[in-house]
């Protein structure tokens, strides 16, 4: 009885110092999904994704989306975060220009990451990746915290 209960204890230690890692968004996923501008809801019937991820990087690589009466909208800006061993997501270099080098932006604890990125004095960007079995769900709202979003997006993806 002795013996497992230090069998346990140690696996529950082992657990808890383990870092978390950004492995489970590496790859390219491919879904549908909503977009809203303004008053508009649409359809946006394919959407592609690329990130990379380990245990100490997250990068966004890569996106593309066809919605409903939109222009097909692609999005190559890089943006780079590196990942602490306590999932702690601190923004390095990219596209974001009103985020500094080294901000602490967000964090990543087991299959989920999130963001929340200045885009202005007053107005964020609130990511939130997670992975449901093989779906990777991903809701992105930009706009003043408590207003009507500038825009978001809600996708269900799958990894290609």
């Amino acid at each position: 009885m002795f013996r497992v209960f230090l069998v346990v204890l140690a696996q529950a230690l082992a657990a808890d110092a383990a870092a978390e890692s950004a492995k489970f968004i590496d790859g390219v996923w491919q879904g549908k999904g909503t977009f809203q501008m303004g008053d508009t809801i649409v359809l946006c019937r394919d959407i592609t994704m690329k990130f990379s991820g380990d245990d100490k990087t997250f990068v966004v690589r890569e996106a593309a989306m066809t919605c409903d009466g939109m222009d097909p909208q692609n999005f190559t800006e890089v943006d780079t975060f590196a990942l602490g061993d306590n999932g702690e997501l601190t923004f390095q270099k990219g596209v974001a220009s009103q985020i500094p080098a080294g901000a602490k932006v967000g964090k990543v604890k087991g299959n989920r990451l999130a963001m929340l990125n200045p885009i202005d004095a007053a107005k964020v960007d609130d990511i939130d990746i997670r992975l449901a079995g093989d779906t990777l769900v991903y809701s992105q709202i930009a706009g003043a915290p408590g207003d009507r979003p500038d825009y978001a997006l809600l996708a269900f993806m799958k990894k290609k």
